[in-house]
């Protein structure tokens, strides 16, 4: 077996921090004895995917390859699309950065247990759901209209400036990204011709997020019954072009109750198909572009992903608006 660590040097404040990585790195393959590792340090984005490919064709196929992505969403994004073609690959993330949404899909105490290197040594493996989209795919999320273009607002913003500021102040440099989203009404009233497992689900919507996972935008639990194994995509669609609606919403929307509003609209499937006469504005796993169509599918169990002991994805369901209300109307008729 063989271990790569790539590590975005974007996730961490000073170089300093990288080098505390990279020794605990080292002092733990240092007592084992036929264990190979390498460390590559990414240089900017996408690099990782040739790096991960170069380094499985010179690896035997019958002999497997751990690839752990060090740093956040985008990191493991990287990492994914390197090594999804490869049946000998295994992955999982030592999370840094601003935001690490799918190690949150076990749990809000899951980040530290994931830190700790030598828990993902010998940890046991399991298959886990992709989001296919043409030659890319993504294990949390899609977001096309409001989110999409808030992202690419914010990520130039969060390249060009000093990594401390950027890791200090990634929360405001959304909320004024989303300000701005907000008030692009070609955004906020594009209509889309949608298309659901071969249903027509085609209107006019500020947003359509579809999630493989439960968490999104650095730790908002956007979509609660989303879970990435269960061989399904959820999908929320935002059915409402008004300004005012969508800003009443967020505070509720991020702690998974959309369902408290009549203009969402929940729907599970396994494909997702969207275009529209105007640019897609586009946001896979963190990374923004532009797209004149979209065809979202769900790969059940197409990649191993390997996760300390013990662990397991959390139902985020008894989170939601439906589950809590209902609990709260039983608890006031009794």
């Amino acid at each position: 077996m063989k271990h790569l660590f790539i590590i975005n040097p974007h996730s961490f404040a000073t170089t300093d921090r990288i080098e505390k990585v990279s020794s605990e790195i080292r002092e733990c393959f240092s007592t084992a004895r036929g264990i190979n590792y390498d460390i590559h340090i990414s240089r900017y984005p996408r690099d990782a995917v040739a790096v991960i490919h170069r380094y499985i064709e010179c690896v035997s196929p019958d002999e497997t390859v751990r690839v752990y992505a060090v740093g956040g969403d985008g990191t493991l994004f990287d990492c994914l699309n390197g090594m999804v073609d490869f049946p000998n690959a295994e992955l999982t993330n030592v999370p840094y950065g601003s935001a690490y949404d799918f190690v949150l899909a076990f749990g809000k105490n899951a980040v530290p247990i994931f830190r700790n290197i030598k828990n993902l040594i010998n940890a046991p493996s399991r298959p886990v759901d992709i989001i296919s989209y043409g030659s890319n795919c993504a294990l949390i999320e899609a977001n096309i209209g409001l989110i999409g273009q808030l992202v690419i607002y914010a990520n130039p913003i969060l390249r060009d400036i000093n990594k401390r500021l950027a890791r200090r102040f990634v929360g405001p440099i959304y909320n004024i990204s989303g300000l701005r989203a907000l008030f692009n009404d070609e955004v906020m009233q594009q209509q889309y011709k949608v298309i659901i497992d071969g249903e027509d689900e085609s209107g006019c919507y500020s947003n359509i997020h579809i999630s493989n996972g439960a968490f999104t935008g650095s730790g908002m639990l956007a979509s609660p019954y989303a879970v990435p194994d269960d061989g399904l995509l959820d999908v929320i669609f935002t059915c409402t072009s008004s300004k005012f609606d969508v800003a009443r919403a967020l505070f509720d929307y991020e702690k998974g109750w959309f369902e408290k509003y009549k203009y969402f609209r929940h729907k599970k499937c396994r494909t997702v198909e969207i275009r529209s006469d105007r640019l897609l504005r586009v946001e896979l796993d963190g990374e923004s572009f532009f797209a004149q169509e979209i065809k979202l599918e769900i790969k059940p169990g197409a990649v191993r992903f390997f996760t300390p002991e013990g662990l397991d994805f959390v139902d985020y369901s008894f989170r939601a608006y439906k589950n809590v209300a209902g609990k709260e109307k039983a608890r006031h008729e009794h």
